[in-house]
């Protein structure tokens, strides 16, 4: 009986966990794009949200490597304080369909126009 009642008390943590990582997920703006700017912040979309602002950035790396069926992408941004924050994306909005490069080359392409607007510099090295 008391092996019932803690698989029991387990099974509802983790159904209360995985709701609440689900609710923050539909919640959260821009869910689809791998990172974004707004006012003047760049976010990183992750488990939690980074949230950097575009003042505080010294320099972006992209690397573009590829992967068993398609390709990933790394952002590794550089901070003023010395401080690197690394996240790897793909692009892919469906779990099994492979990434091409051109789509981790697109996601790239829509946070470039803004670094080229604050004069940060930016590069994408392919492995």
């Amino acid at each position: 009986m008391s092996n019932y009642l803690i698989m029991l008390v387990i099974s509802g943590l983790v159904l209360i966990f995985s709701s609440i990582v689900l609710i923050h997920l539909f919640v959260r703006k821009n869910t689809m794009e791998c990172f974004y700017v707004e006012n003047e912040i760049l976010c990183l979309n992750s488990l939690p949200t980074k949230s950097i602002p575009l003042s505080e950035i010294a320099r972006v790396e992209f690397f573009l490597s590829p992967i068993r069926m398609g390709y990933k992408g790394q952002i590794k941004v550089h901070m003023k304080n010395a401080k690197i924050v690394k996240r790897y994306f793909q692009t892919s909005k469906i779990a099994f369909y492979p990434t091409t490069k051109t789509m981790v080359l697109d996601e790239i392409a829509k946070l470039t126009p803004f670094l080229d607007k604050h004069s940060i510099p930016y590069t994408i090295q392919h492995n």
